[in-house]
């Protein structure tokens, strides 16, 4: 079974557009929290971020309750996530304060956290791996060729390591996550390896429907970026230091912006996440329903 492609992105961008205040009422009141959060946060990283370009060692003091904050994030995302995915799914209308922070909510977080995890198993074991091969290369190389040559052939082998890396991970990824949610709320259960194998043969399907969601929220996102710190100016003929430290300056305008204006910064996130996620969720929710026609018809269990 192949996941329609256009019909998904219709579909996406039609629930998203259409169920804007029904997403909006389902996640509105972790969605506040997690807003009042974020400025909370945003204040915290920008002294964090001056201290870091400044070279003052108080920078990682600074940052330490930041990363505190991370986790309740991390939560109040995922309760927005599960509350959007039923409302794909077909689940009853939520009240404005609905907050689901039961069974579906950390069954959901712990198959992400365990698709994670896994992840990071076949990444090490894929650096490791590079590793020995240049290290072979290396010495067989050394006894065959002039050092100027093993020196390029290296750099080239390392180089398609690298490609290779970033192609496997977007490609774990997309099968590991992309039907993740849905399995574990209809199925009830982590769904880690369901959602692995429902995705099997759809991993460019998938991947098109992931960028056509994604594209143009990071558009709006660094137009908004742009918008209020300009075009980030680096250096001519600068050293890596000198554009990271640029890119550092240009992250403290954009933060301290959107902290001095927190008043649109903040209603703009809010409109661009119940989008996103009405999309995103959508578009999930559509490809598990038409790769699994074929079996009984589970609803969506309450908690």
């Amino acid at each position: 079974m192949k996941i329609p492609v256009g019909a998904t992105i219709a579909y996406a961008y039609h629930f998203a557009l259409g169920n804007f205040l029904t997403v909006l009422r389902a996640i509105a009141l972790p969605l506040v929290l997690q807003l009042g959060l974020s400025i909370v946060m945003i204040n915290r990283v920008v002294p964090a971020l001056k201290a870091m370009q400044a070279n003052d060692p108080a920078a990682f003091s600074l940052l330490g309750p930041v990363l505190l904050l991370y986790p309740i994030a991390l939560v109040l995302f995922f309760v927005q996530f599960t509350s959007v995915t039923e409302a794909a799914l077909g689940g009853l209308a939520r009240s404005w304060l609905y907050f689901p922070i039961g069974k579906k909510m950390w069954r959901l977080l712990g198959g992400f956290v365990l698709a994670a995890l896994a992840i990071i198993g076949v990444a090490a074991a894929f650096v490791i791996a590079g590793y020995l091969v240049l290290l072979v290369l290396g010495v067989v190389l050394k006894a065959s060729v002039t050092p100027g040559a093993a020196k390029a052939v290296i750099g080239l082998a390392a180089a398609v390591l690298i490609l290779a890396a970033y192609g496997g991970l977007i490609f774990l990824v997309v099968r590991f996550f992309f039907l993740l949610a849905p399995v574990s709320i209809v199925e009830q259960r982590l769904g880690v390896g369901r959602a692995w194998l429902l995705s099997r043969g759809n991993f460019w399907r998938a991947f098109l429907i992931v960028l056509a969601i994604l594209i143009p929220v990071v558009v709006v996102e660094y137009a908004a970026m742009f918008a209020v710190a300009g075009w980030p100016s680096m250096p001519r003929g600068g050293g890596h230091q000198a554009i990271q430290a640029a890119r550092l300056a240009w992250q403290i305008t954009a933060l301290s912006a959107a902290s001095r204006y927190w008043f649109i910064a903040i209603p703009l996130f809010a409109v661009v996440m119940v989008l996103y996620l009405g999309a995103g969720c959508a578009a999930q929710a559509f490809a598990y329903r038409k790769l699994t026609e074929g079996e009984p018809s589970v609803p969506v269990a309450a908690d």
